[in-house]
């Protein structure tokens, strides 16, 4: 885990896009585990709820941390993307899903090899996938971040 960045660092767009994504991401945590554990013929109890909200904190609290840490990096030395940081951050909600006694989800060889840490295929695959405000976030970061880069690869002079 990354050390905490603050948010007042980061630009324009990776903020919107910070902002959008932790507004819906423990909501989007909860109900996919709550999907997941309904697929699988199971009513969660009261204390499975509370145990979930714990998992879902972590899982949000530590998306919070790399993604804001992965915002406020320089657009040349990123290395992961968004998606992949919230995929990355499942571990406690995937752990207390295997605490019900779920078997992982049935995943291609892609995905399995691409997103090891998310066994039950939790994380959104697109920014549509948490709604219109994220979407319309995540697209324009990724416009922002491409001018960004082919500005400067301009200014180099390594592209017309």
């Amino acid at each position: 885990m990354s050390t905490p960045v603050s948010v007042d660092l980061l630009e324009e767009y990776p903020r919107a896009l910070f902002d959008a994504v932790t507004a819906v991401f423990p909501d989007w945590l909860r109900t996919r585990a709550e999907q997941i554990a309904h697929a699988a013929g199971l009513t969660l109890t009261g204390a499975e709820m509370t145990a979930l909200d714990t998992a879902v904190a972590a899982s949000a609290g530590e998306a919070q941390i790399e993604l804001c840490s992965l915002l406020a990096t320089d657009v040349d030395d990123q290395r992961r993307n968004p998606l992949h940081v919230l995929r990355s951050s499942t571990g406690p909600v995937t752990r207390f899903l295997r605490g019900l006694g779920l078997p992982d989800a049935k995943r291609d060889e892609f995905e399995t090899r691409a997103m090891p840490d998310d066994a039950y295929a939790i994380g959104p695959l697109a920014w549509i996938d948490m709604g219109d405000d994220v979407h319309e976030a995540g697209i324009s970061w990724g416009a922002w971040k491409a001018a960004t880069v082919l500005t400067r690869r301009r200014a180099e002079g390594k592209v017309g």
